[in-house]
Parts: structure tokens; sequence; C-alpha cells
């Protein structure tokens, strides 16, 4: 199988938003917390520069969205649901995002420092030139998945579950991977320093790694490598 075919599936609507309605702004804002609030699901819509910091929109669904330059700094967004959606350059650091459901999503340009997705299934979901530092993916489930010049710095991916992951230039030092398997993932071009694990390693049995890397994790196994 190659590199194409394990690459996730793109969103089911136009990079450019055309055939979308576009909401600006607090207009954005306020359509969103109106579907959060009703249960309703939003679709077809371009919301740009909508502020939603610190709002509860647990349980928000959305379906053929585009959001750009959008914060949610701080917002509740448990169980949430997306489908065929983009976020570009939107904010969701401190976000709590447990439990949701990302389903053939693109994130480009997403800060989302320390927001929590733990629990979440992330499916046919790309991310890409994104800071996602601190992230809690614990418990999650990455299936058909690729994240390229991407920061996962410190992040929580404990016992996360993954099939047909790619990852390229991506950054995961200090990440936690305790009960994680990473047998099969190809790690060459990521980045390994502080990587923690369980106090028998064998998250990191049949991990694909260049001869630097294995020097680095060798030193989790307290060998003296000279």
């Amino acid at each position: 199988m190659g590199r194409k075919d394990r690459l996730p599936a793109a969103p089911a609507l136009p990079a450019g938003g055309q055939g979308l309605v576009l909401l600006e702004g607090p207009e954005g804002a306020a359509r969103l917390y109106a579907l959060a609030g009703a249960e309703d699901e939003g679709a077809g819509l371009w919301v740009r520069g909508a502020d939603l910091s610190g709002e509860e929109l647990d349980g928000l669904t959305l379906s053929r969205c585009l959001l750009e330059d959008c914060r949610l700094t701080g917002a509740g967004l448990r169980k949430a649901a997306l489908t065929d959606c983009i976020l570009r350059c939107c904010d969701l650091s401190g976000a709590q995002g447990y439990d949701g459901s990302w389903q053939r999503c693109a994130w480009q340009g997403v800060k989302a420092l320390g927001a929590n997705l733990s629990g979440s299934r992330l499916k046919d979901w790309s991310c890409t030139d994104s800071r996602l530092e601190a992230l809690r993916l614990d418990d999650g489930v990455l299936e058909h998945a690729s994240l390229l010049r991407t920061s996962l710095a410190g992040a929580n991916l404990a016992e996360l579950r993954w099939k047909q992951l790619v990852l390229e230039d991506v950054d995961l030092s200090g990440a936690c991977v305790t009960g994680a398997s990473l047998r099969g993932l190809d790690l060459r071009s990521c980045r390994l320093d502080g990587l923690t694990a369980g106090e028998s390693l064998r998250e990191l049995r049949g991990a694909i790694v260049d001869p630097i890397q294995a020097a680095v994790l060798a030193r989790l196994l307290g060998l003296d490598i000279r």
C-alpha cells in the first residue's frame, strides 16, 4: 500500500467556499451558538472571523462548513460532531472538546494549545501547519489521518488508537504515548526528544525510526551510548 492510499479523504466541500452561506463576525458567532443550543445541524456555512471564546457549544453539529479565522479559545465543544468541515487559521486553545467526532475534516493553520479532545474519534482527518502543543487526545482514535508540519510537543496521547496514520515533520517532543502502540508507524521525519512511554517501553516496539532517533530512544532504556 502506497502513501497516497493511506491519505485521508478530503472534506466534501469546495475549499474556496463557493456555494456556502457566508456569515461574518458576530453574525457567524450567533449562528453557531444558536445551533448548539437548539441541538440542530448547521450545513453549508462559511463562518469567518467569529469570536466564541469561552462559549458553551456542547453538542455542536456541523456538516459541509468552512470555519475561517474563528476564535474558540476555552470554548465548550463536548461531544461536538463535525463532518466534511475545514477549520482554517482558527484558535481552539483550551477548548474542551472531548468525546467528539471529526469525520472528513481538515485543520489548516490551526492553533489548539492545551485543547482537550480526549476520547474523540478523528476519521479521514488531516492537519497541516498547526500548533497542537499540550493537546489531549488520550483514549482517542485516529483513523485514516495525516499530520504535516505540526507540533504535538507535550501532547497527551496515552492509550491512543490509530489505523492508517501518516506523520510528516511532526514534533512529538515531550509527548506521552503510554499505552499507545507505535508499531508500524513511520516516525523518521518526526522529533522524538523527551518522548515518554510506560516502564516497559512496549509502546515503542516496531516503530520505524532512523539511526539517530534510535539512539535518542535508546536513552529511555538507560543505555550508555558512546
